[in-house]
């Protein structure tokens, strides 16, 4: 998260495919929920779901942990509003598996190669160079350091320590305020974070346009002048 804008924001990245579409949930200025291990993306949005009803947060993680059948074999991580965390790392997980908190962030993780690789993480997040050409990196940069970080720890693992490549990736960035937040899914590659990186490139200068465009798309220029400045 930062602080002073209040944007929230997860990057992950597994074997699994289309990760994106299973594990993480966000609301702009409230929280981010990621589901996984044998993720259930119905304990992120009942979680998300009883926030917006009003429910306390550290209530309504707990309500919705109970009211899954099967939290043993569940990784569950609520990041609030002010950086601290919830999480909940089932008995039956695949390990190495936990988590590790660091300034603003907090790094979840199952099925990793090691105990290092958390830590690596939340260094990540917070060690990253700006590449935006700002004083500060943008969040985007640095969850996406985060997971350059974790994969060059070691990352995951299955049978026998082989290592399991990144098949898909997804990041999210919700500002308050903002029509719809940045979201960018990897879902089926073979260079997941690599090909996540490329995408962010890619789409962040549209962002803003798409935006625009939400609100009132009377007088902007064509998605081509726009990229060129021709605005």
């Amino acid at each position: 998260m930062t602080p002073t804008t209040g944007d929230l924001g997860i990057g992950i990245a597994t074997y699994s495919l289309a990760v994106g579409a299973t594990c993480p949930k966000i609301l702009p200025g409230i929280g981010v929920v990621t589901s996984q291990a044998s993720s259930n993306p119905a304990i992120a949005e009942e979680i998300m779901k009883l926030i917006e009803d009003g429910v306390n947060p550290d209530e309504a993680f707990m309500q919705a942990l109970a009211n899954d059948e099967h939290p043993e074999f569940r990784q569950v991580a609520l990041l609030k509003p002010k950086g601290n965390a919830l999480v909940h790392s089932g008995v039956s997980i695949k390990p190495v598996s936990g988590h590790a908190t660091g300034a603003n962030c907090t790094a979840v993780g199952n099925f990793l190669a090691n105990d290092h690789v958390l830590e690596a993480m939340t260094k990540g997040f917070s060690n990253t160079l700006p590449t935006s050409g700002k004083s500060s990196p943008t969040l985007g940069e640095r969850l996406l350091s985060a997971l350059d970080s974790g994969k060059q720890a070691g990352g995951q693992s299955g049978a026998g320590g082989l290592h399991l490549p990144e098949r898909s990736a997804a990041l999210i960035i919700a500002t308050p305020g903002d029509h719809f937040p940045i979201d960018i899914r990897v879902d089926a590659s073979t260079d997941a974070i690599t090909d996540l990186h490329a995408s962010f490139r890619t789409y962040l200068p549209m962002h803003e346009f798409y935006l625009k465009r939400a609100d009132d798309p009377t007088n902007l220029p064509s998605q081509d002048d726009w990229v060129t400045g021709k605005r």
